[in-house]
C-alpha cells in the first residue's frame, strides 16, 4: 500500500478512503487487467473469438506479469472477469459442448496463455541477463564462449538432436520467431477444443 500511495504522490492511509483494504485493491487491479482482455460478443466463429482473446490477454500479462499468478484461478473477481467468463462460455455453444467440457476447454485455453506469456516475459528477462553479462566482452570473446558452448554440445556425441537443433541455426527463445509460436501452441489447443465436439 505503502509503494502505491507513493506511486500516486499521496499518504498510504489516504488509500483507504478508497478501498477498505489491500484485497479489495488488488481485486480491483485484477479486474482492471481482464478490463484489458476483453472477450468479444461472441461472433458465431468461436476460433477467431478465441484467438482475439488469447492474443489480447497475452499481451496483457505481457504488461502486468505479476497477473499470471492470480488471473484464472476462482471465481470472477469483479464486473470485467464475470463478463469474460460469460462471453467466453456463450462463445462455445456453437460447439453443442457440456458445461465441464466447455469449462475445461476454456481453462486449458487460459493456461496455455499463461504458460507462453510467462515463458517470453522469462525469455526477455534472461536476453537482458544475458547481455548485461556479457556488456563488457568484445565481440570476439562472446563468440568464443558461444563456440565452446556449441563445442561441448557437439563432442560429446550425446546429443544429435541438439546438435540438429544447433546445424538448423534455429533460436527456440528469439523473440523473432516470439508470436509464430504463439499462433502454433495456440492452434494446437484450439484443435483439441474442435476433436472435443461430440
Amino acid at each position: 500500500m505503502r509503494r502505491i500511495a507513493r506511486d500516486l504522490r499521496v499518504g498510504a492511509m489516504s488509500l483507504y478512503w478508497y478501498v477498505g483494504s489491500k484485497d479489495e485493491l488488488h481485486q480491483y487491479m485484477l479486474d482492471a487487467v481482464q478490463g484489458e482482455t476483453e472477450a468479444a460478443v461472441p461472433s458465431g466463429d468461436w476460433r477467431a473469438d478465441l484467438t482475439a482473446y488469447a492474443l489480447s490477454t497475452r499481451m496483457a500479462l505481457r504488461r502486468h506479469p505479476w497477473a499470471v499468478d492470480f488471473i484464472g484461478a476462482g471465481p470472477p473477481v469483479g464486473p470485467n472477469d464475470a463478463r469474460n467468463a460469460e462471453r467466453l462460455l456463450s462463445t462455445l455453444d456453437v460447439l453443442g459442448l457440456d458445461v465441464t467440457t466447455s469449462m475445461w476447454a476454456l481453462m486449458t485455453l487460459l493456461t496455455y496463455v499463461m504458460g507462453a506469456a510467462l515463458r517470453e516475459v522469462q525469455e526477455v528477462r534472461w536476453h537482458q541477463a544475458e547481455a548485461e553479462a556479457t556488456a563488457s566482452m568484445s565481440e570476439a570473446d562472446r563468440e568464443e564462449l558461444e563456440d565452446k558452448f556449441e563445442g561441448q554440445i557437439r563432442d560429446q556425441g550425446r546429443y544429435p538432436h541438439l546438435t540438429k537443433l544447433l546445424d538448423s541455426n534455429i533460436d527456440p527463445d528469439g523473440d523473432s520467431t516470439r508470436d509464430e509460436r504463439f499462433m502454433f501452441g495456440l492452434t494446437c489447443v484450439l484443435n483439441g477444443i474442435a476433436a472435443a465436439r461430440p
